[in-house]
């Protein structure tokens, strides 16, 4: 609720003229030099704190040469999972056919609808169980390592003040080896299906895309260790004392 700026008394909703009720003062004109002063002082204020955070964030994005090399080697990831993954191999009486699977299309098939019911099912089975349980396992380390890339972006913009964050080192690393999990588990789903009774119909086998995916979150994660521990050269402190000092100005005056 407003207050008069000379007595101090509440203004109420209905209280719609110029002049204070209780001591008549024009309330607009009130002091207006002051009070002007003062807007001008908090604007100053509030620059400069924006001149801080913009600082920040260019020199978290370029303000090294390792960082701008960061950019690229980070965005790599991505376009590995248009790679090969996994081959898949169906030949049964009329017909047969090549599948090749990339992290996109395996995500996109569970969107769409993969029977995710019956694979839950399929895991408690005693026939079938292991192999399910493996190939659950597969789809679960390859739409994290998916989602990790989202989370990492978002950490990025939101923890770009904090320079010496090990945060994207943390989840590329854990992309890293959750793509190589899923090869592992993949191959062993593939082992079990080829030693069993599907062996003449059913072939399939982890690809070469999922190891230079792997690798291309070793490569983020090592860039992003060496980021944060690379000396920080931002001039922050001239920003900060200049701020400092117009919020101590404010409160003086």
């Amino acid at each position: 609720m407003a207050k008069c700026p000379k007595c101090g008394v509440k203004l109420h909703i209905w209280n719609i003229k110029a002049e204070c009720p209780k001591c008549g003062v024009n309330i607009a004109n009130y002091d207006w030099e002051n009070r002007l002063e003062q807007d001008a002082k908090e604007a100053e204020i509030a620059f400069a704190k924006l001149r801080e955070t913009l600082k920040r964030f260019k020199y978290s994005f370029i303000g090294t040469k390792l960082r701008i090399a960061r950019i690229p080697v980070s965005v790599l990831p991505l376009f590995s999972f248009l790679l090969p993954l996994g081959v898949l191999n169906i030949s049964i009486p009329f017909y047969s056919e090549k599948i090749t699977l990339n992290a996109i299309t395996i995500v996109m098939n569970i969107i769409k609808g993969v029977d995710i019911g019956g694979i839950i099912s399929g895991m408690s089975s005693e026939i079938v169980g292991d192999s399910f349980k493996l190939l659950a396992a597969t789809l679960i380390l390859v739409v994290l390592s998916v989602l990790s890339l989202l989370v990492s972006l978002v950490f990025l913009l939101t923890n770009f003040k904090n320079f010496k964050s090990k945060g994207l080192f943390v989840t590329n690393l854990i992309a890293s080896i959750m793509m190589l999990a899923s090869s592992f588990t993949f191959g062993k789903f593939s082992d079990i299906v080829a030693s069993g009774s599907l062996a003449s119909a059913w072939q399939s086998s982890p690809s070469w895309g999922v190891y230079v995916s792997a690798a291309l979150f070793l490569a983020s994660a090592i860039i992003n260790l060496c980021v944060s521990l690379e000396k920080v050269e931002l001039p922050e402190d001239e920003v900060k004392e200049e701020t400092e000092e117009k919020e101590e100005e404010t409160v003086n005056a």
